[in-house]
């Protein structure tokens, strides 16, 4: 029964990974630390900065990738069709109707604010919730030990699929009719996408047949990991301020980005498991309906929205608090992994007596 214990848990998950909710309230501090005190550089290091941690962070998850599984996973029409559905179908209506009761029954309801702003707000959310991520949730996917061929796959199809439907989810949901720049989507893919990935092929080419292969594959998981504190701490350098000036915003967006996180996340994640998923498969599918693109909703709230400042100040919120959210939800899942791979090995033994 020790197996099963959770302590051997615990030591299978290893120190990095336990210890790293501690980096990652660490790098929060010192991005917002160095926001308030370099305040006015703040926009330009997170146009620069953003970019390339990205890069680090997902081209070691590149890296990893076969080709072969890669061809396979976008032929998974069954897996795709259900990804399709969950984040095009659901998530983006599960998201508006948890901001709604959030905004109007209690914070509009108990005074903590007014209805201007709570509408702005249920905009800025929407915005938020109507586009999938293509980028960051490779990484999550990765940390998280998903299915990462699978979750490239669902990227591409993501970045085609939502130049249609964002508008229209947009119409739908806050009644205003916007476009969606194909460049933007395109800029997104070749820097956060096709970029990491032909790096990693080229990678893969020179070196996977060297006996020191794995080795490097170890290093660059450690700068996936140090990329991902830096970035952390940039983006909290750069839009930290938004922490500062609307303390009460942020808590109250929060609220809301917690709930629809973890309840799109396990919708995705366990419907995946009841229709005979596997892990791997069925995580690659949680963090693509919970993961959103908070590139094109901070770009369509300041186009189309820029008389209202408060959608902007809550769609800025969003990337502040997404990667908080997106490591806790990984940190679950290595967990989860453990728990169901220690249950087998205990069934398994227990068989055998």
């Amino acid at each position: 029964m020790t197996e099963y214990g959770i302590g051997n848990i615990g030591k299978k998950l290893g120190i990095k990974t336990l210890l790293f909710p501690v980096f990652v309230a660490v790098a929060i501090a010192v991005g917002l630390i160095l926001g308030f005190i370099f305040r006015s550089g703040s926009s330009t290091v997170a146009t620069y900065g953003i970019p390339i941690g990205l890069f680090f962070m997902i081209y070691p998850a590149m890296a990893k990738v076969r080709l072969n599984e890669m061809g396979r996973s976008f032929k998974n029409i069954r897996t795709v069709s259900l990804m399709v559905f969950l984040n095009y179908a659901i998530a983006p209506f599960l998201v508006a109707g948890i901001a709604y009761f959030f905004i109007y029954a209690i914070y509009t309801h108990f005074g903590f604010i007014s209805s201007t702003v709570a509408s702005q707000m249920l905009v800025g959310i929407i915005l938020l919730g109507v586009a999938p991520c293509i980028a960051m949730v490779m990484v999550w996917t990765d940390l998280a030990h998903g299915n990462l061929p699978l979750g490239v796959s669902f990227v591409a199809w993501n970045s085609i699929i939502q130049i249609i439907t964002t508008p229209f989810l947009i119409y739908l949901l806050a009644r205003t009719s916007v476009t969606v720049s194909p460049l933007l989507i395109l800029e997104s893919v070749l820097l956060y996408l096709a970029l990491p990935m032909l790096a990693g092929i080229v990678t893969r080419i020179l070196l996977r047949k060297k006996k020191y292969f794995s080795r490097v594959l170890e290093v660059l998981g450690s700068v996936q990991t140090i990329a991902l504190l830096l970035t952390i701490v940039v983006i909290f350098w750069g839009e930290g301020y938004g922490i500062v000036d609307t303390p009460s915003l942020v808590w109250m967006v929060g609220i809301v980005m917690l709930i629809f996180y973890f309840v799109l996340f396990h919708s995705g994640y366990l419907t995946s498991r009841k229709l005979g998923h596997d892990y791997q498969d069925s995580t690659a599918i949680g963090f693509t309906v919970s993961a959103r693109d908070f590139e094109v909703s901070i770009a369509i709230a300041v186009s189309a929205f820029a008389a209202y400042p408060y959608v902007a100040i809550t769609t800025a919120i969003g990337p502040l608090l997404e990667i908080p959210l997106m490591l806790l939800l990984v940190w679950i899942q290595l967990g989860r992994e453990q728990v169901m791979s220690a249950s087998k090995t205990f069934g398994l033994t227990e068989v055998s007596k």
